[in-house]
């Protein structure tokens, strides 16, 4: 891996612990819609940017997005609305980009499995909505994974 990846991964790891720490998620609204770039690495595909504080979000509020506020959702909206949502609408989750719009592009199911896993090594256990439990919604993480 180069520096430069290496780089991206470890603010990624970053966003993942800061999430579940905070148990909230940052992103950059105008009038309901959130901020999204396009994929560097896949052709016509869609990021949602999210960021783990306000600061990061606020950082990348500038040029097209100098009229977005920072806005917060909990935890596990993100996981699942945004994340299980995403994965239906074919979207990639941009976790903590730089104002250069430069970060980790990501599989939202897959960056839900990696908050549950942090979930899990830290002991902390959240109260879903729309499943049962934090095992049931892992479970359905996993199938889906193995089912692509």
């Amino acid at each position: 891996m180069t520096e430069h990846a290496n780089n991206i991964e470890h603010k990624y790891q970053n966003f993942i612990k800061h999430v579940v720490q905070s148990e909230e998620v940052w992103g950059l609204t105008k009038n309901e819609t959130w901020a999204t770039s396009s994929s560097s690495e896949f052709e016509d595909t869609e990021v949602i940017l999210f960021w783990s504080d306000k600061a990061g979000a606020s950082a990348c509020a500038e040029d097209e997005w100098s009229d977005y506020t920072p806005e917060s959702v909990t935890l596990v909206e993100f996981l699942e609305n945004w994340c299980v949502g995403m994965y239906g609408d074919e979207l990639l989750v941009g976790a903590d980009w730089d104002r250069d719009l430069i970060g980790k592009e990501a599989e939202p199911l897959v960056v839900a499995l990696d908050v549950v896993t942090q979930l899990k090594a830290t002991g902390k256990t959240l109260e879903f909505t729309q499943y049962d439990n934090q095992e049931e919604f892992e479970e359905q993480l996993i199938e889906a994974l193995e089912a692509e």
